[in-house]
């Protein structure tokens, strides 16, 4: 059988590497199946090489354009894992009859105990400690505190709410943006819900967790991010073309910022100049990479997609 004869054809470059569970799952369904053997993002012409007749696809954040879905003809669900789906043309799959499913709960405790760790060590400035530190120059640095700082929160999806929850027991007041709150938790958890500009003014610290939305794109520009309050710091854990990155370079070179946390990237692998800036804080969008999240995420996606392919199979 050829690779691109199979039933379900899995993109993902580090499947099974930290549990044999998702592999196991697969073996014990009946369906033929290939994995991506590349060891990185694979290519969407890939895709159509080795998975070119498959029912389903186990996938990552590799694009479905409505050209890639129609040279797909066979199939019938792309199971994503992880949350994000706007790397797939949903209206294109919807018109091809194509399910596409996700596994949203399972990323949500990595990416806010990520978001923390951004929060905490700029604050402290811990990369510049250990630097110096590192260099045998025994330089105390002084940072801040989280406590009775002003926490604002752009979107409160799961993960959002997880980092207010992680965050408030450090006395931190929370404002938040949400175009669909929730009253109720909003009162529980006493978070201000205010717009944009009043967010940018007040907050210490800027974190960003909104989901991709046509109706409400977020986008900070140079004119937002001079709003922000002098000497805050961003965090970005949702997408890199949400932040102008020429404009928050030259905020952070000026002082107006003192800091930002990263883990997207307007152009992925990134090379640009944020790289050596050293009020950058930078990881290579890998805020799912626990070895319990992925193992939870690729067997729920694996879950997903053949319950699909046995109820329609």
């Amino acid at each position: 059988m050829m690779a691109s004869d199979v039933d379900i054809f899995v993109t993902l470059s580090t499947f099974g590497e930290y549990s044999d569970e998702p592999l196991r799952l697969l073996e014990q369904s009946g369906f033929s199946f290939q994995v991506n053997t590349h060891g990185r993002r694979i290519k969407p012409e890939e895709v159509l090489e080795l998975g070119g007749a498959c029912r389903g696809l186990v996938a990552g954040v590799e694009p479905y354009t409505a050209d890639t879905l129609t040279q797909l003809p066979n199939l019938q669900c792309i199971s994503r894992c992880g949350s994000g789906i706007d790397s797939i043309d949903l209206a294109a799959a919807e018109q091809r009859n194509i399910a596409v499913l996700n596994t949203p709960d399972e990323p949500v405790i990595a990416v806010a105990e990520l978001t923390l760790t951004m929060i905490l060590a700029l604050l402290r400035q811990l990369p510049k400690v250990n630097a110096l530190t590192h260099e045998r120059q025994w330089q105390r640095v002084p940072g801040n505190l989280l406590f009775e700082k002003t926490l604002g929160i752009l979107g409160l999806g799961r993960i959002g709410r997880r980092v207010v929850e992680l965050l408030q027991p450090f006395g931190a007041k929370v404002l938040a943006v949400e175009p669909r709150p929730d009253a109720g938790w909003l009162k529980s958890r006493e978070v201000e819900l205010v717009d944009l500009p009043a967010l940018l003014a007040r907050a210490d610290i800027v974190s960003i967790h909104a989901a991709r939305s046509r109706e409400n794109r977020l986008f900070l520009g140079a004119d937002e991010i001079a709003q922000m309050k002098p000497g805050a710091w961003l965090v970005n854990m949702a997408r890199g073309d949400m932040v102008d990155e020429s404009a928050l370079n030259a905020a952070l070179d000026s002082g107006q910022l003192s800091g930002a946390g990263l883990d997207v990237f307007p152009k992925e692998p990134y090379t640009g100049p944020l790289c050596d800036n050293p009020r950058v804080i930078m990881s290579p969008h890998q805020a799912t990479l626990t070895i319990e999240t992925r193992v939870a995420m690729e067997t729920k996606a694996v879950a997903n997609l053949l319950k699909f392919l046995g109820g329609r199979g």
